[in-house]
């Protein structure tokens, strides 16, 4: 029901108002009466009315200034003076307000209602077109994030212009420079683990995206989705690589602890993501499926490797123990799917990670050599030129040029 309010400092005015039409007829209930002007404040404030009869001479507060305070509170009340005042100032000022009709006193009836019948078929507009509104936004927050990961997959499968892509980076407030970006699916052939217990595809894929969506809690803006080939692909704000290593052991170990699955994952720093992201994707993509093409215990022990690269004393005993193998098998494994031994593929992991930490001018040759795993200097440099073909120092010189 619509609420009036009539302020008006002639009682008879009031009581002809109140007479002069049937009320119930329009939806209204005259929700107050105000013979001045801070009195009828008060009372609009309380009881919000969505139509206000004002005369513009009233004490304390005259109707003009008495508009200009309710503008600011109830913008979306109408207002409708009703004065004795017949000077064109009076009108100029009372339209200048945005009133929305001035009458006259004594009120012609018709001309009263006539005024009534438009306010309410305007108010009963604006609630249906302020309904619509609503519903419209209630719908795009029930499906923001069908919208986005919509806009997500178009992106990075390369379906984007980079006008609409920063124009929707923008709107889902995911305005990056810099991004690391994951994109992570389970092991092909699935691994014993904590669990032991077949999960089907669906709701794996939902545990892992809420698993890795709360170990990222700390990162904002950030996005965990699913993509249309059942990976997951997280993007966040960063730009070193070093900083994701942590956090993908993260992901493995606890995917591993609540699902009893293995992972695999591929990580990339992205310098310029509206335009870089598809082709860092479309890389990892096909890095997962040619890892996803080798045997699971010869995975598991790559991923052990790849872990624990800077130990000193990591051994082909210690991994084929932790994947439930023998040495021997391990090692003839290793070589059918990598080409390489155990050592050589431990020596090509921690130079691949020695590379990343020279790239930080911070950091002393011999400070790389034991992040990596070896003892001495000596040694890391041995192993450094085989695999690159010079020495650290000559590399650092080079990467300095």
């Amino acid at each position: 029901m619509l609420k009036l309010l009539i302020a008006d400092d002639e009682p008879k005015i009031v009581r002809g108002l109140k007479k002069s039409l049937n009320w119930d007829e329009w939806n209204i209930q005259i929700a107050g009466e105000a013979q001045d002007g801070e009195t009828a404040f008060e009372l609009a404030l309380e009881v919000k009315p969505d139509i206000l009869f004002l005369d513009i001479n009233m004490p304390f507060l005259n109707g003009l200034q008495l508009i200009r305070k309710l503008k600011e509170e109830l913008p979306s009340s109408i207002i409708i003076i009703i004065s004795g005042h017949d000077e064109f100032s009076y009108a100029q000022e009372a339209l200048r307000l945005n009133v929305f009709e001035y009458l006259l006193k004594p009120v012609n009836p018709d001309d009263l209602k006539r005024t009534v019948t438009k306010a309410v078929n305007h108010l009963n507009e604006s609630r249906r077109s302020n309904q619509f509104v609503q519903w419209m936004n209630d719908q795009l927050e029930e499906n923001v994030d069908l919208v986005r990961n919509s806009f997500l997959c178009k992106w990075l499968n390369g379906q984007l212009d980079e006008e609409e892509i920063h124009k929707q980076l923008h709107y889902f407030r995911l305005d990056w420079e810099e991004v690391g970006i994951f994109v992570i699916k389970p092991m092909r052939i699935a691994v014993e683990g904590n669990i032991g217990e077949t999960w089907e595809m669906d709701l794996l894929l939902f545990s892992m995206q809420n698993i890795i969506d709360e170990v990222l809690d700390t990162y904002d803006p950030r996005v965990v989705f699913r993509d249309e080939r059942n990976h997951i692909v997280a993007i966040v704000p960063t730009n070193e690589l070093e900083s994701m290593y942590p956090l993908c052991e993260q992901f493995e170990e606890v995917i591993e602890k609540l699902t009893g699955k293995k992972i695999m994952i591929a990580k990339k720093v992205v310098e310029k993501p509206s335009t870089e992201i598809p082709v860092v994707y479309s890389i990892s993509i096909q890095e997962l499926s040619e890892q996803s093409l080798i045997m699971p215990v010869v995975m598991l022990a790559k991923r052990y490797i790849e872990r624990y690269y800077y130990k000193q004393d990591l051994t082909l005993q210690e991994v084929a123990q932790e994947v439930n193998v023998s040495p021997s098998y391990l090692s003839r494994l290793l070589k059918e799917e990598l080409g390489s031994s155990f050592i050589d593929y431990l020596t090509q992991v921690r130079i691949q990670y020695a590379i990343k930490f020279m790239e930080n001018p911070s950091y002393k040759i011999y400070e790389v050599a034991e992040k990596v795993g070896y003892s001495t200097q000596h040694y890391f440099s041995t192993a450094f030129k085989k695999v690159v073909g010079m020495s650290p120092s000559n590399f650092v010189k080079e990467g300095a040029r």
